[in-house]
């Protein structure tokens, strides 16, 4: 190897045999990034300097895809020409196809995607597609990417916390909003989709603002933070919350908070303290609230944990 990476994706480059060539007169390639190895679908952000040219091989089984993040690029993949615009689909990889990347600008970061090929074929059968072909999916992806991207950047952010992602609730919704939406979308010609991904499936909007609640629970959470991490407007996420949960996103979030306070004094926590962990200011409107969720008052959870 004869560039710079850091071990976290050296996985990554192995599998796809990657070469980074330098560019002249620059210091060595440098490769970062970070991953989320999920049940059905992985996903890598990765960031490359100083590179000329980019080659790599996609495994024999796996179905790939890119969007871009920042920079620009040109290239090849499998015999399609691919052009780099940021935030938008870049290319995708049949099994065992090759692509050739030569980067416009000294530093390029995409998120790139990788699942089982007879996994998501059989998806998409499961979703009603008859005779489904992974490279129609070159053609529906785009104006799907905000989704796919919401989604992503919260698994990644769990990943990177390195506590026991097992205990966070909100993985397996998010990882299977992705696989579900590929899933729909192969096969599907273009002309029958819509154009904009301003009304996508409200569920994907929930899952998206549950996990960032999860993430940020010691923080404040105001709802535009919340429109600001979905890539939708205000009322888009109300009607969201509305039609999946019946409740608004705030009183979503305050029962989260609420539920992740009562977990803390099961475990006995003093309330007070418990009560900074999950972003609540202890006082009588808590207490009113967590009485009315839970049949009694915070301090009696905590005494009956003892």
């Amino acid at each position: 190897m004869t560039f710079q990476v850091n071990k976290e994706i050296e996985p990554w480059i192995f599998d796809s045999r990657m070469r980074v060539d330098p560019c002249e007169s620059s210091p060595s390639p440098c490769v970062t990034g970070a991953d989320y190895i999920g049940k059905t679908i992985s996903i890598l952000k990765i960031e490359l300097k100083n590179a000329s040219r980019i080659l790599a091989i996609n495994p024999e089984d796996s179905f790939c895809f890119c969007i871009a993040a920042t920079g620009s690029f040109r290239g090849v993949a499998g015999s399609r020409e691919i052009f780099m615009s940021p935030n938008r689909f870049a290319f995708l990889l049949l099994p065992g196809e090759a692509i050739k990347i030569i980067p416009n600008s000294d530093t390029i970061a995409a998120y790139v995607y990788r699942l089982s090929a007879k996994f998501l074929l059989d998806e998409a059968v499961s979703h009603g597609t008859l005779l489904p072909s992974l490279l129609s999916l070159q053609d529906t992806i785009p104006d799907h990417e905000q989704l796919i991207l919401a989604c992503s950047k919260q698994l990644l952010k769990f990943s990177s916390i390195g506590d026991d992602l097992s205990d966070l609730r909100l993985l397996e919704p998010l990882e299977g909003s992705i696989v579900s939406l590929l899933a729909t979308l192969v096969g599907l010609s273009s002309d029958f989709l819509p154009k904009t991904s301003s009304d996508p499936p409200q569920n994907i909007h929930v899952d998206v603002a549950l996990a960032y609640m999860e993430a940020n629970i010691k923080r404040e959470i105001s709802l535009r933070d919340l429109c600001i991490e979905c890539s939708v407007s205000s009322r888009t996420l109300q009607v969201s919350f509305q039609t999946v949960m019946s409740k608004t996103p705030l009183q979503a979030l305050m029962e989260l908070r609420l539920n992740r306070l009562h977990d803390l004094l099961l475990q006995g926590k003093e309330v007070g303290n418990a009560c900074d962990q999950v972003g609540l200011r202890h006082c009588g409107r808590i207490s009113a609230k967590y009485k009315d969720l839970f049949g009694e008052l915070p301090r009696n959870t905590r005494q009956r944990r003892f």
